[in-house]
């Protein structure tokens, strides 16, 4: 009976904050300046996290200036969290445009949508990844190429770290887990490519206590190869998602509550 009351006022409450975002687009984004936007993006999606019965925290030094910002995937939860940390574009399967409220929520919050398993689609991403990060622009990347249950990081494929080793950018590595208070690993945060969005939806709010935890990494530079820096990413990922303990989210660890960053 609790569990079914918690999941109908979140529900209640998300739904709401759908319709403030819907709003926000329509009515104020034309008028806006993009750092006006991104730091509305931010706020908004820290709001959500926290209707969602997530908390958001943060390890490591969040570095300023332009990054191609790599990190493993676990969830749709994962865009709410970065989103309220970075002012970034994100890549994001093709797929998620169809989504409901979300995908065009989305298309209007920088989200670049990528054709998956196509080399021709991969070109075409790298020519946009390549104009937001000469334009000064941070942009995210899930290079797994899928979302996992957060018990283990996949394999990075090279194709989208080549703008940075055109551009001499630098590649910010970062893991992206969820616990719950104790420091547990929370599975019913995880969203795997085939289960159904409500059922993932559901999970997260019927589950008492989810906190996010982004633990980032010292920026790579990237000289040699594409595949030798999205190697060095991963291993970098995974060290980072090693660490995946209580101890590791202790004194380093603090709540953002709605920050945004300088991306130029």
């Amino acid at each position: 009976m609790a569990r079914g009351l918690r999941r109908v006022l979140r529900l209640a409450r998300v739904a709401l904050h759908l319709a403030l975002g819907l709003l926000l687009v329509e009515l104020l984004y034309p008028f806006l300046r993009r750092d006006a936007r991104v730091a509305i993006r931010a706020s908004w999606c820290h709001r959500m996290l926290s209707l969602l019965g997530v908390r958001l925290r943060v390890s490591g030094p969040v570095p300023l200036g332009r990054h191609l910002i790599a990190s493993n995937h676990v969830s749709w939860l994962d865009v709410f969290a970065i989103g309220a940390l970075f002012p970034c574009w994100f890549v994001s399967k093709a797929e998620t445009r169809a989504w409901p409220v979300i995908g065009w929520l989305a298309a209007a919050n920088e989200t670049l949508f990528l054709r998956r398993r196509s080399a021709r689609a991969a070109y075409r991403m790298n020519i946009e990844i390549r104009a937001r990060l000469g334009a000064g622009h941070s942009v995210a990347i899930f290079p797994e190429g899928t979302t996992t249950d957060g018990s283990r990081v996949l394999p990075f494929y090279p194709a989208l770290f080549q703008p940075a080793v055109d551009g001499g950018h630098r590649v910010l590595p970062m893991a992206v887990c969820y616990r719950d208070p104790a420091g547990n690993r929370v599975a019913a945060a995880a969203y795997i490519d085939d289960e159904p969005l409500w059922k993932s939806l559901r999970a997260v709010l019927d589950s008492p206590g989810i906190e996010a935890h982004l633990l980032l990494h010292d920026a790579l530079t990237a000289p040699g190869s594409r595949r030798e820096l999205a190697a060095r990413a991963c291993n970098a990922v995974a060290y980072l998602h090693r660490r995946q303990v209580p101890e590791a989210f202790g004194a380093e660890s603090v709540e953002r509550a709605s920050p945004v960053l300088n991306s130029a």
